[in-house]
């Protein structure tokens, strides 16, 4: 009897601790994931666009496309997007949330040349991207 109380307890520290890294490990990956797609993401937008123009304290840009413009900023605790025609008012509020717990930080370094970082948790990522316009 002793010896099958001592093989279940034994049992149940491992599970435990095989859930607590298996937590870890899925709050990294989705971290790491969100991140490097939101990266992804508005650097792909700024290299598809004719023209970018940085707004809101270097947390948000729109990028033009023909009649159109992608105003991407922070907004409701993440990364937001939304569409409107190019000759609108530019407004960095509101918009659908697309990547949630994550901030937004664009700066231009040259003129043509912007760095997107993303920081989400405790990671930032940061890619460098050349704009067309």
């Amino acid at each position: 009897m002793i010896l099958f109380l001592l093989f279940a307890v034994c049992s149940l520290i491992i599970v435990a601790a095989g859930v607590s890294t298996y937590s870890r490990i899925s709050d990294n990956f989705n971290s790491t994931f969100s991140s490097s797609a939101a990266v992804s993401y508005v650097t792909n937008k700024i290299r598809g666009g004719t023209g970018v123009v940085i707004g809101d304290g270097e947390t948000g840009l729109t990028v033009y496309s023909d009649e159109t413009a992608c105003v991407i900023m922070n907004s409701g605790g993440g990364i937001a997007e939304k569409n409107i025609r190019a000759s609108a008012d530019i407004t960095y509020t509101g918009g659908d949330v697309i990547f949630p717990s994550a901030r937004l930080v664009v700066k231009e370094e040259e003129p043509g040349l912007f760095s997107v970082s993303v920081v989400s948790g405790k990671r930032t990522y940061t890619a460098l991207c050349r704009s067309k316009g």
